[in-house]
């Protein structure tokens, strides 16, 4: 009770809760300046004179818990598909459990928050037909199975022509390079995330038979092959710790 008052009086509860709100606002804005800026003026407070080192990361730990629950939140507020938000929330928050260095705890705020901005920002303007809000929706809760046209028309018990046609009136894209660029799009948020994992763990997840049609469509859809798009967030990331210490 009496390391809770400190804590309290310190003020150290308080600034996160003020740094909850402004990822709040940085959210809502689609703003990944304000965050940075936000990340930059709080990083992870010295914690008070009497908290020890192991208190201070399980505290640190929970705030950035609580940061990503409201993340979650905002997100599906903002249209995005509450599965999508929440699997994505359940894998950052999984990784900040085991989190036990503070300036790395910095870094996963900084990616988590980011990948919250890029889902919003995708969600956004969508006003699609029923048929196709569907095929997006499944998509999306599917992306790490085999995905083909016929077996997604047969889901939704039409055609796969019609689906096609239906699918290229309402969005100007053909609904298999939909498919592609939504499994590259994961593929790039794993590789921010999880670098640890390897381009075959990655295509292999995806459900790609070969890492070198894999390897191919994300040369294609990003302009980069995966080793060079690993080689590039990873320096990133170095440049934004740097930035933030």
């Amino acid at each position: 009770m009496k390391r809770a008052m400190e804590r309290k009086q310190s003020g150290y509860i308080h600034q996160y809760y003020e740094l909850e709100k402004l990822i709040k606002l940085s959210l809502e804005k689609r703003d990944i300046n304000l965050m940075r800026v936000v990340m930059n003026k709080y990083k992870i407070s010295p914690p008070p004179d009497r908290m020890s080192k192991q208190e201070a990361i399980f505290n640190d730990r929970a705030n950035a818990i609580r940061i990503i629950d409201t993340a979650i939140r905002i997100s599906i507020n903002c249209n995005v598909n509450s599965e999508q938000a929440f699997s994505l929330g359940e894998v950052i928050i999984a990784d900040i459990s085991r989190v036990t260095d503070r300036i790395k705890l910095i870094d996963y705020l900084d990616n988590a928050i980011q990948l919250f901005i890029r889902i919003i920002k995708e969600a956004e303007n969508h006003a699609y037909s029923l048929h196709v809000e569907r095929c997006i929706r499944y998509i999306q809760q599917h992306i790490f199975d085999e995905l083909k046209v016929k077996n997604i028309a047969v889901q939704q018990q039409i055609s796969p022509d019609y689906l096609s046609n239906l699918f290229y009136s309402d969005t100007g894209i053909n609904l298999s390079t939909f498919i592609h660029k939504q499994k590259i799009k994961e593929a790039q948020l794993l590789f921010s995330y999880c670098p640890s994992y390897s381009i075959n763990d990655v295509a292999t997840m995806l459900s790609f038979k070969h890492v070198s049609h894999f390897s191919t469509l994300f040369k294609k859809y990003t302009g980069l092959t995966p080793r060079e798009y690993k080689i590039q967030i990873n320096s990133a990331s170095f440049e934004n710790r740097g930035a933030v210490r």
